[in-house]
């Protein structure tokens, strides 16, 4: 069983896409469980008997007042994951009622295999204190998976997870429907830039601005876009100058996609970073990336090849490493080419493979639980 509860977020299109890729496959039967409070649930009705549908809460504060619903939501799952003769329960991200659920799945004999995005909270992001909770379903996962060594080496670092129980997969690309072969401008026209994402502190938003305000000083023709929530602050009057494309709200996944289509660079300002969806999107949509070097960013995008680094964690230097795409006429090609060259080694598919390999079905054994 691969399980998402939450509302909203990329994860939703790994559990869609990782829901598609199993349906092909012969070595694993899968069910999909979902929040039916998911603003894309009415997508994954598709699956049919596979879809096992459970009840959250609409709202943040829907999750410690609607507590009262975990005894029976436990029940309906063990149940499900008896009749299913499920070996073990694949978490895509832990849900906050997740370390009231994940003993319970342990003491029934059904291993429990949570994937970890992010070990410790971001600077700016309002729903740390939920994420840090429902992380505490880690001490009850016998294997923990991983999607960059960055990741892997902070949740070692901070205690999380013992090395021996940690297994590192990678970031499957997202495909949200964009052209995968990609041109680059025509002579003449503007080289458009895309910032995409929730707007946080720690994804640099004051970086991209920057860089693009020393783009425009030295005369290169570019556009911007800025797609997200969250606050602008001071830097919407500078977005207003520089003429930025500014959708400052959630975006549907019919809006990723249009942003997909008519950007040529997808820009990771990052200051710090576990592995992104940004780039998981950027690639499935044949986007090469110009991103600063940090976190499980250097796991995700290889030089030249896919992306391009910035030197430092700086504006200048962001800059200098978009010029450089916009001045060398073939690298622009040669990045897409890249990418899609290296498609299938990014596939859910390949993931899927990885997953079923990498989960070790003797660990269970030595924790004691079956």
């Amino acid at each position: 069983m691969f399980t998402y509860w939450g509302r909203r977020g990329a994860i939703t299109q790994m559990a869609r896409e990782i829901a598609d890729a199993t349906q092909a496959r012969d070595d694993l039967a899968a069910t999909i469980s979902l929040s039916q409070q998911n603003e894309s649930f009415a997508a994954f009705e598709q699956f049919g008997e596979r879809l096992f549908a459970v009840q959250t809460f609409a709202s943040a504060n829907g999750a410690a007042a609607g507590l009262w619903r975990v005894p029976a939501l436990r029940r309906q799952l063990l149940e499900r994951l008896k009749n299913d003769q499920t070996d073990i329960v694949v978490d895509l991200m832990p849900h906050v009622w997740a370390p009231f659920l994940a003993p319970a799945i342990r003491r029934a004999g059904v291993r429990y295999a949570p994937i970890v995005h992010d070990p410790e909270p971001h600077r700016g992001d309002r729903t740390a204190l939920f994420n840090s909770f429902a992380l505490r379903a880690l001490a009850h996962a016998d294997q923990v998976i991983c999607l960059s060594a960055s990741v892997r080496d902070r949740l070692i670092a901070g205690g999380r997870a013992p090395a021996d129980r940690i297994i590192t997969l990678f970031h499957p690309d997202y495909d949200y429907g964009a052209r995968a072969i990609r041109l680059p401008p025509k002579p003449g026209e503007p080289w458009r830039l895309l910032f995409l994402g929730r707007i946080m502190a720690y994804k640099g938003l004051d970086l991209f601005v920057a860089a693009a305000e020393h783009l425009k000083r030295s005369g290169r023709p570019i556009e911007v876009g800025v797609f997200g929530e969250g606050p602008l602050g001071d830097l919407a009057p500078r977005l207003d100058a520089l003429g930025a494309e500014v959708v400052n709200r959630w975006l549907d996944e019919r809006e990723i996609s249009g942003a997909l289509d008519r950007y040529h660079v997808m820009v990771l300002s990052h200051t710090n970073a576990s592995q992104s969806g940004v780039v998981a999107a950027a690639h499935g949509a044949g986007m090469p990336i110009v991103s600063t070097p940090v976190g499980g960013l250097l796991d995700q995008i290889e030089e030249t090849e896919t992306g391009l680094f910035s030197a430092r964690v700086d504006a200048d230097s962001l800059a200098q490493a978009i010029d450089r795409l916009i001045s060398e006429p073939d690298l622009y090609d040669h990045i897409c080419r890249g990418i899609e060259g290296s498609r299938k080694a990014r596939s859910v598919d390949t993931f899927l493979t990885a997953l079923v390999s990498g989960l070790d079905p003797v660990a269970h054994h030595r924790s004691g639980h079956r």
